[in-house]
């Protein structure tokens, strides 16, 4: 019984042993797409644990977004290659400070129909990082000739939505990215920048 139970205890220590090495593996390779991410659009990434300082408080946003020169109504394809040529107006229409903590990102997985909010202080460092579902696109199914149901994507030229990020006093700028497949891995194509100070 007690060889069994030094048995017992070694493989308990071996087990987690490993679990805090491959946690270890997932946090740096996260932090090394990171750094190679951030790195193309011009912001530093220094800290490996960039969100790990859970404050207490948070903000809370409520957007307004518009696409410059389109109507409320107009919808365009959301795999269209059109290059959007002006900024869109954003307004902040809301601001509250709220109670708890964010939740954080186990991973960096970015799609197209993904936006990228990079929190960046005023000397150009990341203090935190978020992904959301971009709330500019609609899916819309029709039928086909043949009865099949087809689906597609659109972007909606006019959306409010709301960004919540920690209370940090260091946060000078939110910016949100558009995730674009190169062929190969994602570049971020910036869309707007909203100030939060």
């Amino acid at each position: 019984m007690n060889r069994f139970f030094w048995s017992l205890l070694a493989l308990v220590i071996l087990c987690s042993f490993t679990l805090v090495q491959s946690q270890r593996t997932t946090v740096d390779k996260k932090q090394q797409q990171l750094q190679k991410l951030m790195s193309k659009v011009g912001v530093d990434v220094l800290d490996v644990n960039v969100s790990a300082d859970q404050l207490q408080t948070y903000r809370e946003l409520k957007i307004r977004w518009a696409d410059s020169a389109k109507s409320t109504t107009e919808l365009r394809p959301a795999n269209s290659v059109e290059e959007q040529t002006a900024a869109p107006s954003v307004s902040i229409v809301d601001d509250k400070k709220r109670s708890g903590t964010l939740p954080r990102h186990r991973s960096l997985e970015l799609s197209p129909a993904h936006i990228f909010i990079a929190a960046v202080d005023a000397t150009n460092k990341l203090r935190w990082w978020s992904i959301i579902l971009d709330p500019r696109v609609v899916r819309a199914e029709t039928q086909t000739p043949t009865g099949e149901l087809r689906g597609e994507e659109y972007y909606v030229s006019h959306v409010n939505f709301a960004v919540a990020f920690p209370d940090d006093p260091e946060i000078a700028q939110l910016r949100f990215y558009h995730p674009v497949w190169n062929g190969t891995d994602f570049d971020l194509k910036l869309l707007t920048v909203v100030s939060t100070r």
